[in-house]
């Protein structure tokens, strides 16, 4: 039978030559994922539970670090528990580096060999000060996405403001993402729908959307623009990625597989997604 420090080590060797498919035979259906580490707004280190948050882990993980250092030590074998001290760097993609520091990796089993439970000990803050160099050159630019024109007033802060113009009509599908907005209207009308909530957006009216709500807005007037205000420094990242990667113009059958796939990776869900 495989011990669980063997497992680990099988984990380990999976990661190097990127078979996530087999890490993931290795986890129960309910893994616990980096439950109990504090928040950040990095999108690879957010706790959620099941093989397919842990999935997403290492899709975030891919499109957002790269590692040129990675070495794990000596396998600490603890019975159900296997500490690992990892010395590791790299730089967030587009962004700043993460130096050369040792962490440590908690892996925790069950009964049957399985991994209940695996979570990061590490500097969060070192992530959290390279990632916030990809966006704070955003500031300045003008991005387009779905159909609208976003200015980027402030990016790369604690909270990051954006003014957003766009046409009649247009705005973005139904969908939820990990950062509080915000919505403070300048001029047109704009309807916005937040959970079951109805309200339309005019001159000097402000709304705030919690995180992880569903929510979209269509513009009512021939045009209309509001500021958006919001929590954390993902925001920016998540417009550029958009502009980027999406054709510009209301989604369609052409572009809503780009639409998807840049919204995963940057945290966001929606009822489209199902």
């Amino acid at each position: 039978m495989t011990t669980n420090v063997e497992t680990v080590a099988a984990i380990y060797a999976a990661f190097s030559r990127g078979d996530v498919g087999e890490i993931l035979e290795r986890l129960a259906d309910d893994v616990a994922w980096d439950e109990g580490i504090r928040p950040t707004d990095l999108p690879y280190l957010a706790p959620g539970r099941g093989r397919d948050h842990a999935a997403a882990f290492f899709g975030h993980l891919a499109a957002t670090v790269e590692l040129t250092h990675f070495v794990p030590g000596p396998l600490c074998d603890g019975g159900d528990v296997v500490m690992v001290p990892v010395d590791e760097a790299g730089r967030i993609v587009g962004g700043g580096e993460i130096p050369l520091d040792r962490v440590a990796h908690e892996w925790r089993f069950g009964p049957d060999g399985k991994v209940i439970g695996f979570r990061h000990i590490a500097d969060f803050a070192q992530h959290e000060r390279a990632a916030a160099g990809v966006t704070a050159g955003l500031t300045g630019r003008t991005l387009h996405a779905v159909g609208d024109e976003i200015e980027v007033l402030l990016a790369g802060a604690e909270g990051e403001v954006f003014r957003l113009r766009g046409p009649r009509d247009s705005g973005p599908p139904p969908h939820a993402h990990p950062w509080r907005e915000s919505y403070w209207g300048l001029d047109g009308a704009i309807h916005v729908q937040i959970g079951a909530d109805e309200l339309v957006l005019t001159h000097g009216a402000f709304v705030t959307i919690p995180a992880g709500t569903i929510h979209t807005f269509r513009v009512a007037s021939d045009t209309a623009s509001f500021l958006i205000i919001t929590s954390g420094h993902r925001a920016a990242r998540f417009f550029a990625d958009m502009a980027a990667h999406v054709p510009p113009g209301p989604p369609d059958e052409d572009s809503l597989p780009a639409l998807i796939d840049v919204a995963r990776r940057n945290g966001l869900t929606s009822p489209l997604f199902d």
